[in-house]
């Protein structure tokens, strides 16, 4: 799967986190990635703490040049830096040279960026017919929302996911993953695949809009949310799934487990290891069954797993067949997970000027296959890192030329 999409290039204009999350898993795909950043700074994200370099790795501010953002070392992965002034007619000329040789171009700017900049979609496209251009932005390139800005916590309220997210006796909250940035991110992903295959059959590229609020709100509408305001449930039901019983998480003894045995053939096994009469009774075998007395159920489940240490109850029902996992809750023990390890999952973070980043752990493209385990990637570059070697190698630039670009803050 490393090399799937060997031969494809991708100018990467996008910041934060959710195009940095797309392309950096089309780079653990194969794809050539070109990062183009201003020469000013970069990716606005270089400046969120923590930083790493030769005096620590959770630093609260740089203390050094060297010094990089944790966050940009993880999402830059597997791809080249360029830096480039997009703003200047010359910087312009040389983005559309390399658009000219590129598949892809994706962007998650500031609604009329790319505009202003003369980027669009068409300016691309006179210059490259086959290309892909993919926008990631809060509400969509069209629609009445289209001008406003918006972060993950943003589309997560507007989306309806923070009002499922919680306790009904407690406000909406923010889940602890940016599902607002990734979703959207993957979604791009897809998007752009399938314009590349299509690119096969007609010769044409496409415009792609993939909007953060509908990748929620796709996400959230999959699942039957309506029944719950007809059956009056509340839009926040914590960890368990009230149609589902019993599916929430259980105190055990020395800590916590998820378990989900709402299929009647599974209800039936749970019921049988409980050894409880009452569970028994043939009317819970049918989830309608079950609904009706959800709570006292869920209660009964709560009262017998919390007898169990939590590896004692995860064997126990393993045995049967019935999904129940730890509750994990130290970084630590995730990073010695054994099927993550086994898989490839995670490998140690390396600075472009320190090497590896001793406690500092990345994300492999969890994505395998026979021949090969989970993709790893390349450790993500410096700012302009590539700049010279890109515009000698693929634009045929001369050292003086680049130079001169350099003094007229171009690069």
């Amino acid at each position: 799967m490393r090399n799937s999409l060997a031969g494809v290039r991708i100018l990467d204009l996008t910041s934060y986190l959710s195009g940095p999350f797309a392309t950096m898993t089309l780079a653990g795909l194969g794809a050539d990635v070109i990062k183009v950043e201003r020469r000013d700074g970069g990716d606005p994200a270089r400046t969120f703490p923590p930083f790493c370099g030769p005096n620590g790795t959770s630093q609260v501010e740089r203390t050094t040049d060297e010094d990089e953002t944790v966050a940009i070392l993880k999402r830059n992965r597997g791809k080249r830096s360029l830096t480039l002034n997009l703003e200047a007619p010359e910087g312009k000329a040389l983005f559309l040279k390399l658009v000219a040789k590129s598949d892809v171009v994706i962007e998650n700017l500031a609604p009329g960026v790319i505009e202003k900049w003369g980027l669009g979609f068409d300016a691309l496209a006179a210059r490259n017919p086959r290309v892909v251009m993919c926008s990631i932005s809060g509400y969509g390139r069209a629609g009445p929302k289209k001008d406003l800005p918006a972060f993950d916590p943003i589309v997560q309220a507007s989306s309806l996911t923070m009002a499922t997210n919680g306790y009904p006796d407690r406000a909406p909250s923010r889940t602890g993953i940016s599902f607002g940035d990734t979703v959207p991110a993957l979604y791009a992903v897809i998007g752009i695949l399938a314009a590349l295959r299509e690119r096969d059959r007609t010769g044409k590229g496409k415009k792609i809009d993939v909007a953060m609020h509908d990748s929620l709100v796709a996400m959230l509408m999959v699942e039957p949310v309506e029944y719950q305001l007809d059956w009056d449930f509340p839009l926040r039901t914590g960890s368990t799934i009230p149609r589902l019983t019993p599916c929430n998480v259980y105190k055990c003894k020395d800590g916590y487990v998820a378990l989900n045995a709402a299929p009647p053939r599974l209800w039936r096994r749970l019921a049988t290891l409980i050894d409880s009469q009452d569970l028994q009774d043939p009317k819970l075998v049918p989830l309608a069954g079950r609904l009706k007395r959800h709570k006292w159920i869920d209660a009964s489940v709560a009262e017998w797993v919390v007898q169990f240490a939590v590896d004692d109850i995860v064997k126990l029902t393993a045995s049967k067949g019935i999904p129940c996992g730890k509750v994990v809750e130290k970084l630590a023990e995730l990073i010695e997970d054994p099927s993550l390890r086994e898989r490839g999952m995670l490998k140690p973070l390396e600075h472009p000027a320190t090497g590896v980043l001793a406690g500092l752990y990345a994300p492999s493209i969890p994505i395998a296959s026979e021949a090969e385990p989970s993709i790893p990637l390349k450790r993500a570059p410096a700012l302009g890192e590539h700049t010279a070697a890109i515009l000698s190698e693929e634009l045929g630039l001369t050292a003086d030329q680049i130079q001169d670009l350099s003094r007229s803050n171009i690069i």
